[in-house]
């Protein structure tokens, strides 16, 4: 009797670690659990509910270990970046350059700050709103717009670094006295390039539209008499450039 209990005591010492796994028998029915001895005589299982059950080793035709993958920070992250399964809220900080092209002398700069979120569906769109700072300078005179707006970016291709496009729309407040603020709107493609998990670079290029009434200086002569005098007169503003920005 103690040389029994002594083989057996061996045989559980030399056991395989608890692991999750499929015993079928001769019977053909099959047992799924944790495996809790197994040695030359026992095959000893326990299933989910907590029942255990013995079966001897000959009426075991075989035993299929159950590999259970191992949830790295790394893999979690990476199956959120790919299923976006996860909502993150992030900031976006752009901003470009841009000239006129029609008969007034000028060009543009101007940024935004944004909030909104990395990922929509299972796909990295950004979609979010802000306020922005945008600058023209048309004939020597400067005139200053706040946008509030609303944006949202698309990759082309899903990826960590694809092409994407981008739209925003919103209306254009005016702070310099000598304009009336409008409704804007902008247009982009470009390339994004996700530097980590939380920060991405994205560079392209942008159409923008900005609709505003403006004073605008004019001349006459008539009988050799120049005059001049201030039409306050309605403007639609066409611009293309560049723009670069981070999410983060």
């Amino acid at each position: 009797m103690r040389a029994k209990l002594f083989i057996l005591f061996l045989g559980w010492a030399c056991t395989l670690p608890l692991s999750a796994a499929v015993v079928t028998l001769k019977s053909g029915q099959t047992m799924q659990g944790e495996i809790l001895i197994h040695n030359e005589e026992v095959l000893i299982i326990r299933n989910s509910s907590g029942a255990r059950f013995q079966y001897p080793i000959a009426e075991v035709v075989s035993i299929n270990e159950e590999e259970q993958p191992v949830e790295t920070t790394e893999t979690v992250q990476e199956e959120t970046k790919l299923t976006g399964k996860k909502t993150t809220f992030l900031v976006e900080l752009a901003g470009g350059a841009s000239f006129l092209p029609n008969s007034a002398t000028g060009g543009h700069a101007g940024g935004e700050l944004m909030l909104g979120s990395r990922y929509i569906g299972n796909r990295h769109i950004f979609i979010g709103g802000g306020l922005g700072v945008h600058g023209f300078i048309l004939n020597q005179q400067s005139y200053i717009f706040l946008p509030l707006e609303v944006a949202i970016k698309v990759p082309i291709i899903e990826g960590k670094h694809a092409p994407y496009v981008g739209a925003r729309f919103g209306y254009g407040f005016a702070v310099s006295k000598n304009c009336d603020g409008g409704i804007m709107a902008g247009f982009e493609v470009g390339y994004r390039n996700q530097l980590n998990s939380a920060t991405t670079l994205f560079v392209g290029l942008n159409a923008q539209f900005q609709q505003t009434t403006m004073d605008v200086t004019e001349t006459i002569t008539s009988d050799g008499v120049t005059s001049s005098y201030i039409n306050h007169s309605g403007r639609n503003l066409v611009l293309f450039g560049a723009r670069i920005g981070f999410t983060f």
